[in-house]
């Protein structure tokens, strides 16, 4: 009974990661999207390092993914 409550709090932290990841991978790719229509510098340069904390977000999340899998498997992203 322990491992599969043990087993089911594994699967939910999971998902969780997953859909956390996934969010910023959605909001990531807006931000890179919207930045070319931006004419003033200021607000370029604010989204140009909104952008670069959100990618260091994307690979504690991304981290935080892959050690909630089984040992012996692992994700690999084309994007960091």
């Amino acid at each position: 009974m322990k491992t599969a409550i043990k087993s089911a709090l594994t699967a939910v932290k999971r998902a969780a990661a997953w859909y956390h990841m996934r969010s910023l991978e959605t909001n990531l790719a807006g931000m890179i999207d919207t930045l070319p229509l931006v004419r003033d510098e200021d607000t370029r340069s604010a989204m140009r390092l909104s952008i670069a904390i959100t990618c260091k977000e994307l690979c504690r999340a991304r981290a935080n993914y892959n050690a909630l899998l089984p040992p012996g498997q692992r994700r690999t992203w084309t994007l960091a």
